[in-house]
């Protein structure tokens, strides 16, 4: 009876962290408002109950009443702000099951890994990947806590990969996944993607807590970002933020302002300087190869590939190769011949460079242009080609590896697969989907029938069904829109797409 208020505050104290996931405008605030008030309601209510056990001599009951109440409602605090700078991942995997009474062992999972990340060593590691194993079938906590793991060996690349591909698996864990989202952000920050970050804000994709809320809206104000907060609002994101001391420095930093005037507008500098001499068109060509290895961008791929069509089919060339050839008493057609083999070096180094550098092949028709052309769409599908041969064959060889270690495979594949189709553009992703569809719908159903993997498989099938919509493929739509309806058993609840 008398802890009848203690629940009902604290049940208003869950759905206030319930109703702040769901929302990034000022309700986000109040709900942050709330949630703490309450909070700091039940704490002192029971510290004073604990103190007063202790003055009557039943410590043991206070101590107990502290683990059982109090304990829960400062576990995130408790977590990040001690265990997780001690590196203790023992005790905040076994805290971090206070957090919810649904598949609580996620939180602890996180937690210590999270832990661990701050202060790694191999014993935890392994202590760690062993109870990560022991989970089945594969979702968004083991996804996290093996990102956490890599981020612990230095790995940053990994452990971005591993937190984003979490968007793709349907198991959602709101304290996962709220930790997933915060590292992002913290990560971005400390890149200087704001671009990259102010588009996870849009999309609200990940649950955000109070330190993501507050990069998030840093983002939008240096990205210029429709709906960016004001320099009030930025600064009440950054109070409820934890780190304040820390991350005081991004709120005082300046913030680039906006382009002003047209973007073809000529500056002073332009309209003042002498025009460059006009170079021959070899010369030419080969100072666009030099800036295309200094910078590889696909303008400068562009210009190269263009340059050294003109200078190979110059008439002015052709005479300065002819010359050479009478000077070096070369046979007949070694004209022909001198030109090719420059086409055929040049094809070679522009492919390595735009391999390299993920670019597409660009929309030049040349000697050079079209091997380039076909270089690198022949090539890119040959690769891909040769991946998805290679997990598929798993399927029959016996190959069996550890869930986690599926997911990573299909990341790099994917990898892989957007790589290339995004360098190749429609005409290449049109190739490279038949074989793809082909061999992931086979893993797909070996995974979901025999593994019971079944938010691996769904990740296949629902991204099997997206490509099949992009490159217009109606019989793979059919299937895979079957596929991508079937329920997904999970820890946190069936999923079942409408």
């Amino acid at each position: 009876m008398y802890a009848l208020p203690y629940f009902l505050v604290y049940r208003l104290h869950r759905l206030a962290l319930d109703a702040r996931r769901r929302d990034r405008t000022w309700r986000f605030v109040a709900w942050s408002v709330v949630s703490g008030l309450l909070a700091s309601l039940l704490l002192g209510s029971l510290l004073v109950v604990a103190v007063a056990l202790v003055a009557g001599g039943w410590w043991w009951l206070a101590a107990a009443l502290v683990a059982i109440f109090v304990v829960p409602l400062a576990n995130p605090q408790l977590v990040r702000h001690v265990l997780v700078p001690l590196g203790w991942y023992r005790a905040a995997y076994w805290i971090g099951h206070f957090t919810s009474m649904v598949d609580s062992d996620a939180a602890g999972m996180v937690g210590a890994a999270w832990a661990h990340a701050r202060k790694p060593t191999p014993s935890g590691e392994a202590w760690i990947a062993a109870r990560r194993d022991k989970r089945r079938p594969l979702g968004d906590t083991e996804v996290v806590v093996t990102a956490l793991l890599a981020a612990g060996r230095g790995d940053a690349d990994t452990a971005r990969a591993l937190m984003q591909s979490t968007r793709e698996l349907v198991e959602v864990h709101p304290a996962v996944r709220e930790l997933a989202g915060e590292w992002l952000a913290c990560d971005a920050a400390e890149r200087g993607a704001w671009a990259e970050l102010a588009a996870d804000a849009a999309a609200a994709t990940w649950p955000p807590t109070t330190l993501t809320y507050f990069l998030e809206g840093l983002a939008l104000a240096r990205t210029n970002a429709p709906g960016a907060p004001g320099a009030l609002e930025l600064r009440v994101r950054w109070l409820l933020a934890p780190h304040r001391g820390f991350t005081r420095a991004f709120l005082v930093a300046p913030v680039a302002p906006p382009a002003t005037g047209k973007p073809n507008e000529p500056t002073e500098a332009t309209e003042t300087a002498p025009a460059a001499p006009e170079r021959a068109p070899l010369p030419r060509a080969m100072a666009a190869q030099l800036q295309l290895a200094a910078r590889a961008t696909a303008p400068d791929l562009a210009s190269a590939v263009q340059a050294w069509d003109l200078a190979l089919g110059d008439d002015a060339t052709r005479a300065w190769i002819a010359r050479r050839a009478l000077e070096l008493e070369a046979p007949l057609g070694a004209v022909d011949r001198a030109i090719k083999d420059v086409a055929r070096a040049v094809t070679d180094e522009l492919a390595r460079i735009a391999d390299a550098s993920a670019l597409g092949a660009p929309a030049a028709r040349g000697v050079v242009g079209d091997q380039l052309a076909r270089r690198l769409r022949h090539g890119r599908l040959d690769a891909l080609e040769a991946g998805f041969n290679r997990w598929v064959d798993r399927r029959h060889s016996g190959d069996v590896r550890a869930p986690i270690d599926e997911w990573r495979e299909w990341v790099a594949l994917r990898a892989a697969y957007d790589a290339a189709v995004k360098a190749g553009g429609l005409d290449l992703r049109r190739l490279a989907f038949p074989h793809a569809y082909k061999t992931g719908n086979s893993v797909g159903t070996w995974l979901w029938n025999q593994r019971d993997e079944y938010a691996l498989g769904h990740a296949i099938f629902a991204w099997l069904l997206g490509e099949a919509i992009a490159v217009g493929d109606t019989e793979a739509i059919d299937l895979c829109t079957r596929n991508a309806r079937l329920a997904v058993p999970t820890r946190t609840g069936r999923y079942k797409r409408s």
